[in-house]
């Protein structure tokens, strides 16, 4: 038995000369080679650059494994080398994630930059749609001033068909300024006064039933005070969607038939009127209308009374239906200081006033929203 036991020291011994005459370097296990192939990978590099922190923790850990190994602890080399491989795979998912950010960043900044774009084509395409209609509309204007050759003379049935329509175009023109007068900055008050003047001279003419009609004038009077307003609403920097907008809201609505004219938005109702006082149904849709008022305070309001035939000198009858109607508006929530009421008489007839089965149409009362730019 000591025999076999000396031998076997005596082995063990030889065995250790042979190692340290191959230099003491015990072989690698097969986990440092994987950790050394993963590092050499691309995306490991790609890691480094993008994501530093994890990239040193894979790199330390690869580190105290060769260092374990270099002791000739190839169990705990084997630990160390299974760690820096899962930091390396942890500093690949960190950096795909910071590239993915970073692309996520700029296809946002590419969104953004193509929606300020196309914010301000449109932009730019509205404005010049306004600045259209403002040029055509003033070409009409200008049109309408430049009026041909006086009126030549007519038949005795003609001059009277003059006369009627002068006085329309003339209670026009009146509506026309009244409406540039409660949308008109103090800027443009002048430009309103001098036009009202034109009016009234032209009003005071009409009383005295001239001949020949002054059917030029009155036209003419009627382009000027159109000219007021719509320079006062460009002043303003009025934008013709919002009449749209408030069209279409009555129109969906119902009960209103609303339509469009040079002063804004009109709301044309029939037999509101009992007498000189408003019906139980009248009041209430006319609060309604100033419940709308109130939703949209960039509009004035012209509460305008109709007559089925002329009054007399001394009747009083309309202004005090223009008072319950403003009372109503008001009572809906309408600016008081906004409504402008306004007297027409039968100068403006929608039907034939000599008939008289059909002429009882003629009297109404309309509210126009005139549109006056944002407030």
């Amino acid at each position: 038995m000591r025999v076999v036991a000396a031998f076997l020291v005596l082995a063990a011994v030889a065995g250790g000369s042979v190692l340290a005459g191959c230099g003491g370097t015990p072989p690698r296990v097969a986990a440092l080679d994987e950790m050394e192939r993963v590092r050499a990978t691309p995306a490991a590099q790609e890691g480094s650059r993008l994501a530093p922190e994890p990239f040193a923790v894979a790199e330390r850990e690869r580190g105290l494994a060769e260092q374990a190994h270099l002791a000739g602890d190839d169990t705990a080399a084997a630990l160390h080398a299974q760690n820096a491989i899962a930091a390396y795979d942890h500093a690949l998912a960190v950096a795909r994630f910071a590239r993915a950010t970073a692309e996520l960043g700029d296809a946002q900044k590419s969104f953004d930059d193509a929606t300020a774009q196309e914010q301000s084509v449109e932009a730019s395409r509205a404005s010049l749609e306004r600045d259209a209609t403002d040029l055509e509309e003033r070409v009409r204007i200008a049109r309408d001033r430049l009026l041909p050759a006086a009126s030549a003379a007519a038949t005795a049935d003609r001059e009277a068909a003059r006369l009627v329509a002068a006085r329309s175009l003339a209670l026009q023109a009146r509506l026309l300024c009244d409406a540039a007068r409660v949308v008109a900055s103090p800027d443009a008050a002048s430009d309103v006064t001098g036009a009202d003047a034109d009016v009234s001279k032209l009003d005071d003419r009409l009383t005295k039933n001239p001949h020949p009609a002054p059917i030029d004038d009155a036209a003419r009077a009627r382009a000027h005070c159109l000219d007021v307003l719509t320079r006062s609403r460009r002043a303003l920097g009025d934008e013709a969607a919002s009449a749209d907008t408030l069209l279409a809201e009555l129109s969906a609505a119902g009960g209103w038939d609303p339509s469009r004219d040079e002063r804004g938005v009109v709301v044309t109702v029939h037999g509101f009127f009992r007498g000189v006082d408003l019906t139980s149904d009248g009041e209430a849709k006319l609060q309604s209308l100033g419940r709308v008022a109130a939703a949209h305070p960039g509009f004035a309001l012209q509460v305008v009374v109709h007559d089925a035939q002329a009054p007399g000198a001394k009747d009083d009858s309309d202004t005090r239906r223009a008072d319950a109607a403003t009372r109503a508006l008001v009572a809906g929530g309408a600016a008081a200081a906004r409504i402008k009421p306004e007297l027409a008489g039968a100068r403006a007839p929608l039907v034939d006033p000599t008939d008289a089965r059909a002429r009882a149409r003629n009297e109404r009362l309309d509210v126009v929203f005139v549109s006056a730019g944002p407030r």
